[in-house]
């Protein structure tokens, strides 16, 4: 399975960011605190040229729920920083009163298409 972002580290559902900056902040100390020099987290990495889909399908909830997110625009790179700015902020109500889901990357499923990866 190809995954990537598999080594960022981040917490989901815990506080939607009003703003990119901030969030990459939070974001730079959380990891640097995780894992020091070795984590994988470079807010500015390009990581696809095209828009990309992300999906998830939750079975630990009550109901079978799901996320499906369209995250950029044509022809417009779209960097780490950005696709996780936009999961954290477009997930906080999928996720904020659960137990903590942690972040760990999402797998190539094909196309532009990609899967949430969630460790607890």
């Amino acid at each position: 399975m190809n995954i990537v972002m598999k080594q960022v580290y981040w917490a989901l559902g815990s506080v939607v960011h009003a703003t990119y900056a901030a969030f990459i902040a939070e974001v730079t100390q959380y990891n640097n605190m995780i894992s020091p020099g070795r984590h994988e987290w470079n807010p500015d990495q390009i990581i696809t040229t095209k828009p990309i889909r992300v999906v998830y399908e939750a079975l630990w909830k009550d109901e079978d729920d799901t996320i499906d997110l369209n995250i950029g625009t044509p022809d417009t790179p779209l960097t780490m920083g950005q696709i996780l700015f936009a999961i954290n902020n477009e997930t906080y109500d999928f996720f904020k009163e659960t137990s903590p889901h942690y972040f760990e990357g999402l797998a190539f499923k094909g196309g532009n298409t990609y899967e949430l990866v969630i460790g607890s």
